[in-house]
């Protein structure tokens, strides 16, 4: 009973102890700065899930399909500490955070940046749930 005991403790030390999401300086070789992210809780990537799945077919043949280019911006526009995805120059010339993504970064960009927000979100990069 004590090693269930110390063990529960430990666990219950470490969530205690957690400080915030974890970030990391992304480096982006072609624009010669880093960008800064954050991990996705499962509620906002699940948010962001269901805003980019659509429907096709009918009866028995209808598929969910998951918008892959549109899932990877908006979670590199809710990940993303740095740049703000919102900064009104960026909106102003835009439109908005997902179109500012898609016109200014390369698709191997999005891929590299959404890759690496799921895996400090705690996917790992073989997870099969959510793909890019």
């Amino acid at each position: 009973m004590a090693v269930t005991d110390t063990r529960q403790s430990a666990v219950l030390h470490a969530l205690l102890s957690i400080d915030s999401k974890p970030q990391r300086d992304i480096p982006m070789k072609r624009l010669g700065v880093d960008f800064q992210i954050q991990a996705l809780d499962g509620k906002t990537i699940n948010r962001i899930q269901e805003q980019c799945t659509h429907y096709t077919g009918k009866g028995p043949k209808r598929e969910k399909v998951l918008d892959e280019e549109q899932f990877g911006a908006l979670v590199i526009q809710k990940a993303c500490l740095i740049p703000d995805w919102t900064a009104k120059e960026l909106i102003e010339k835009y439109g908005t955070p997902t179109e500012a993504i898609l016109g200014l970064l390369l698709a191997g960009e999005i891929a590299k940046l959404s890759t690496e927000i799921l895996e400090i979100s705690g996917f790992d990069s073989d997870d099969e749930e959510i793909k890019n």
